[in-house]
């Protein structure tokens, strides 16, 4: 039975049932005395079930569509996420969340159950993420009840979205990488391990007795024994994949693997044999040689057959998250407001745009947001700029003497041309042209006669004449001189110059509080190495991490009010510590 079918039979079994609103008159706290009650009601399980669950509650509607519609009612699907969500806040398996469930009484009361119903077998809470993750690969219904729960949290307490933060971290999936030749050894028996019994047989004799030889590892070879021996699998990468390119086999995975592995990492080529002696042929004899032309380090390129979705980024194989928090708000707790996963060779560059275009679809748009250096671009400072968004963070430009002044010493007009130099010269012509591999822009034209004699050339940002040869001073140089004037070089001239002064690095300081954000949902909630792989359970496990993150904090955050509040209630107001 394939996977698929699998999971179908599994919807088949159950029918969506809403949680019903009703608290049981026997819930977990009916038979414990008082003193054990109020500390109940004073513990996390209290703000958990009183603040969280009503909006899991609310959500659970739309998670209707991973279910039949006949069988035997689900689970509680508001309670399997509060499970879920309560079992990343602490970084436990499942076998110890299930106990936690069945045994603690706070996570019974959190999730407004009864002792006689705090039961879930594990089949029921991995067939719930399967289903999760057959159906909806990018976890749209899990990031909903996310927006959901960080909205609400920002609602409650009063949280601004107006300022907010923006890093990635690396993560990395539960998977073993391999080098070169571990990588062609694993594939190629991960092929073989998946051929049925008659497709088995066509595989080549030799092949198959190396198949069924136990493996003797790499111990102990040198670098050129290890890569003939690369080599030589990467040659039966190639026969097999010539062997099954015309059979039922070639629309499988593991054969797409294959091809992959010997697209990316081989150079095939056909040779011809010399002749042999004393044998006459019918003409002339061919044979094929592979070349491992290749690294495993390298974006783009297959790194574990158990894991195609990993990639290569410059911090390793794996994947990237990218995350957005509140930020400045004083005595307010900070909610991670977005996420996104994408792998690890796909830079920052560029997803500053994508965040808060997410962000302006739930009514969070910030007016700053605050990223570090591999997140701006040039265009991306005029885009945000244009959707009333500063994107504060630093920006690169070419390697210039420092000395060098930028485009925010020229005088522009209203049209963006220029009206005169920092000298007082005006250009003598604008005109549209490409810059390097650049799309065509507007460049002004200068004259080539007044730039040479002018004692600030060395340190203006102007072009000499492209009729020259390199390392050649350009006052030895003919013809105009020119300087590419478009809005995104302008704006990263303008926070080039900025980002210089005191007062621009103190508001930028804020930005390094996301790296503790990082650091929590690494070490608290094991986002740094992932107990799942491939990129959909990848999502589904990330989303719950942050989410729990989000919700702990929450948590915290009522408990302190609680506090005061009893504080405030048990002594007058003028001599109560944590009064206002």
């Amino acid at each position: 039975m394939s996977r698929d079918q699998s999971q179908m039979e599994m919807r088949s079994w159950l029918v969506f049932k809403e949680t019903t609103r009703q608290e049981s008159l026997f819930g977990a706290k009916s038979t414990m005395g008082v003193s054990a009650r109020k500390r109940l009601e004073n513990s996390w399980a209290e703000a958990f079930r009183a603040e969280v669950m009503p909006e899991l509650m609310a959500a659970e509607s739309s998670f209707a569509e991973l279910y039949g519609s006949t069988g035997r009612p689900n689970f509680s699907v508001a309670r399997m996420l509060g499970m879920m969500f309560l079992q990343e806040m602490r970084d436990i398996a499942d076998q110890e969340a299930l106990d936690a469930l069945s045994f603690d009484v706070r996570w019974q009361h959190a999730l407004g159950m009864t002792s006689e119903d705090a039961y879930l077998s594990r089949r029921s809470l991995v067939a719930f993420r399967s289903r999760l993750v057959a159906q909806d690969d990018e976890m749209t219904l899990l990031r909903d009840v996310f927006d959901r729960l960080s909205t609400a949290a920002c609602q409650r307490f009063g949280v601004s979205t107006s300022e907010q933060r923006l890093d990635s971290t690396h993560v990395v999936s539960n998977v073993r990488i391999a080098g070169v030749m571990g990588l062609f050894d694993q594939t190629v028996r991960h092929f073989l391990k998946s051929l049925g019994p008659d497709d088995h047989r066509r595989v080549p004799k030799a092949i198959r007795k190396w198949y069924e030889t136990e493996r003797a590892g790499e111990f102990g070879l040198g670098a050129s024994a290890r890569r003939d021996q690369a080599v030589q699998i990467a040659q039966m990468a190639v026969t097999l994949q010539r062997k099954f390119g015309k059979s039922e086999v070639a629309a499988t995975e593991p054969y797409h693997l294959l091809g992959r592995l010997v697209e990316r990492y081989c150079k095939v080529t056909k040779v011809r044999k010399p002749p042999t002696k004393g044998k006459k042929t019918g003409g002339p004899q061919f044979e094929t040689v592979v070349e491992i032309t290749a690294k495993a380090k390298g974006g783009g390129r297959l790194q574990t057959v158990y894991d195609p979705d990993v990639d290569w980024g410059y911090k390793g194989a794996g994947y990237s998250v990218h995350i957005a928090e509140t930020c400045n708000n004083l005595d307010k707790p900070e909610f991670v407001t977005d996420y996104e996963v994408t792998p690890a060779s796909q830079g920052d560059a560029g997803k500053a745009k994508d965040v808060v275009a997410r962000l302006a679809q739930k009514d969070c748009k910030p007016k700053v947001l605050y990223a570090d250096g591999g997140y701006p671009t040039p265009e991306q400072l005029v885009t945000l700029e244009k959707s009333d968004v500063v994107l504060h963070a630093p920006v690169h430009r070419a390697r210039l003497p420092d000395d060098t002044f930028g485009r925010e010493r020229f005088r522009f007009d209203d049209d963006g041309r220029i009206v005169r130099c920092p000298r007082g010269c005006k250009p003598i012509d604008h005109r549209m042209r490409n810059n390097n591999d650049s799309l065509a822009q507007l460049h002004a034209i200068f004259d080539g006669d007044k730039c040479r004699r002018c004692p600030m050339l060395p340190r203006c940002p102007v072009r000499p004449p492209n009729h020259r040869d390199k390392g050649t001073d350009p006052r030895d140089t003919k013809g105009d001189f020119r300087l590419a004037i478009g809005p995104a070089l302008r704006a990263r001239d303008a926070r080039w110059v900025e980002q210089k002064t005191e007062q621009w690095r103190e508001r930028y300081r804020i930005r390094a509080g996301i790296e503790a954000t990082n650091s929590e949902l690494k070490r608290a909630h094991g986002m740094r190495r992932l107990r799942v792989r491939r990129r959909p359970r990848v999502l589904l496990a990330v989303t719950a991490k942050i989410a729990a993150c989000n919700i702990k904090r929450w948590i915290r955050a009522a408990i302190a009010v609680l506090l005061v509040l009893v504080l405030a209630r048990r002594h007058p107001p003028d001599f109560c510590p944590l009064s206002s």
